[in-house]
């Protein structure tokens, strides 16, 4: 793996695989009624926006399984210190509902669909926003809603430009919390399952 300057990076991540807590946190998202929603979602957001989701993978970006920092999350993928995708149970819990956000680059989502009502438009069931995560810079969006429609939406052109100009934005330094990476959730985002 390299550096964005080009230095190679060597690093080795075969314990994390063998984390006893990584473990158990990836088989009670598995058994329960939120994996297939988290692992669409995950999925949908690297392929739409990380160029090189392998070789990144753990050093650039990370994806938290069940963390135990905030009620309600499912998982995160973070860049640098900054979620970038949240995935969490929508209210009322019992429900088992899943939502989620995304942070994207205003001024690419703004460009691809020329004004923000057009994007409303073409996912009614999203709220486009401004946002201020901290770490995400000025020129930042949040897409938020329901796990399907933003699947979707991560597979529209005008989301997908956005999403990988800000991750490739965020990707010029690497991820703070690596250490909370869960590459058996990982496994599944990338076609290793």
């Amino acid at each position: 793996m390299s550096e964005p300057d080009g230095r190679i990076v060597s690093v080795d991540r075969s314990y994390l695989r063998a984390d006893p807590t990584k473990q158990r946190k990836y088989e009670k998202l598995a058994r329960g009624p939120y994996f297939e929603p988290v692992v669409e979602l995950a999925t949908a957001y690297v392929a739409a926006a990380i160029t090189d989701p392998i070789g990144t993978e753990g050093v650039f970006w990370a994806l938290s399984c069940l963390p135990g920092t905030t009620p309600r999350r499912l998982s995160a993928l973070t860049m640098r210190i900054t979620d970038i995708l949240v995935i969490y149970k929508a209210e009322p819990v019992e429900l088992a509902q899943v939502e989620a956000l995304v942070i994207v680059e205003r001024s690419t989502l703004e460009e691809g669909f020329g004004t923000r009502g057009r994007a409303r438009r073409r996912h009614p069931r999203l709220q486009f926003t401004d946002s201020d995560f901290h770490g995400a810079g000025m020129d930042q969006m949040m897409i938020r809603g329901p796990w399907q429609p933003l699947v979707r939406a991560l597979r529209d052109e005008a989301v997908s430009d956005a999403a990988r100009a800000m991750a490739d934005h965020m990707m010029r330094g690497r991820v703070m919390h690596w250490r909370g990476h869960n590459p058996l959730l990982a496994d599944h985002a990338l076609g290793r399952d």
